[in-house]
């Protein structure tokens, strides 16, 4: 089987490309949002289908372009435009800060500058540091994708400057759990909190006491391939989900079973079942989502025929593939091949 790494793999929810096309929508019209559908490689069909994937790759050009027709880098998300070349300027004030907290205090002062509905506040304790998104009046809307992007910004900036990944102690979000909260495994290395009264994010305050040494030709090469640096993370290595997939990726063509993996992170059966209940997921479930991410990611960007593609990912014969591939995308491995390479 050839394997892709588990961040090439990821898929993640539609919620992100109907947020992200909402604001086309309303300013533009249906054509613009088709088009930039187009341009990031995303069938159209994919619109109408609440439980659609789409990859990393797409997810990272469909944010592109959307920010190109809206000239806005934070998609229409919050009430001012943040303009093409807003992250530029910010990161060039970054640089010479002499440590992360020094950075992420200018980081709060610039965007304060900049948001009309929020405003960020950075506060510190012994162990933490947590930026906070609070309202500026109490009818600001509450966004769900400017709430996630927010904290991954600050998380993934941080992580760049750093050149490793942050250490995130917590993510609070103000607003209920949604149904995509199982793809924070991919955004956030940490554990996630919902129904606060403020979105948060507490990093931990010897990260922040660091010092870092970025030069200007990297931050180049951080600009170019935004926003793909700073909004995936590494997989939260505390989730047990994420652990038993990480366990599960290369062996997928093999009869692995929950034992196999409960022996495998040194637990009983038990016990992994019930830290699993614990995430709200179960082992198939974790299994099928390796098994759909990997097949889509495939099926967009490779000419693997099908058969073979069943047979790597564990599935006795093309035929049941194809029924669970339906199932998970609502589409035929095929059909889905030909919307995507047809977009």
């Amino acid at each position: 089987m050839s394997k892709a790494a588990p961040q090439t793999s990821v898929t993640v929810s539609a919620h992100f490309m109907r947020e992200m096309l909402a604001f086309v929508q309303t300013r533009h019209g249906m054509d613009a949002a088709c088009a930039v559908l187009a341009e990031a490689g995303i069938p159209l069909p994919l619109l109408a289908r609440p439980e659609a994937r789409i990859t990393r790759p797409q997810f990272v050009a469909l944010y592109k372009s959307v920010a190109a027709i809206l000239d806005d880098e934070m998609l229409g998300l919050w009430s001012r435009p943040i303009r093409s070349g807003t992250l530029k300027y910010l990161m060039l004030s970054l640089l010479d800060a002499p440590t992360i907290q020094t950075a992420l205090y200018r980081f709060v002062r610039f965007w304060n500058l900049l948001l009309d509905d929020y405003r960020l506040q950075m506060s510190r304790r012994n162990e933490w540091v947590r930026i906070a998104l609070v309202k500026r009046r109490p009818d600001a809307p509450a966004r769900l994708l400017g709430h996630e992007l927010m904290m991954k910004l600050v998380h993934g900036v941080s992580s760049w400057l750093l050149g490793r990944d942050i250490h995130i102690l917590r993510i609070e979000l103000a607003f209920p759990r949604p149904a995509h909260a199982d793809d924070y495994v991919f955004l956030y290395p940490a554990e996630v909190c919902f129904d606060s009264n403020e979105s948060s994010i507490y990093l931990a305050e010897q990260d922040c006491a660091s010092s870092f040494n970025r030069e200007r030709h990297q931050l180049w090469s951080f600009l170019k391939r935004a926003p793909e640096d700073w909004t995936f993370s590494s997989f939260h290595r505390g989730s047990m989900s994420a652990r038993a997939r990480a366990f599960l990726e290369p062996r997928l063509d093999q009869a692995v079973t929950i034992r196999h993996v409960a022996e495998a992170l040194h637990l009983s059966v038990r016990t992994l079942n019930r830290k699993f209940a614990e995430e709200e997921t179960h082992f198939q479930q974790i299994k099928d989502a390796l098994r759909r991410d990997i097949a889509i990611h495939r099926l967009t960007h490779s000419d693997v025929p099908v058969t073979n593609l069943a047979l790597d990912l564990g599935f006795s014969n093309p035929a049941a593939f194809c029924r669970a591939f339906k199932e998970w995308t609502g589409s035929t491995p095929t059909a889905y091949r030909k919307g995507s390479r047809s977009a």
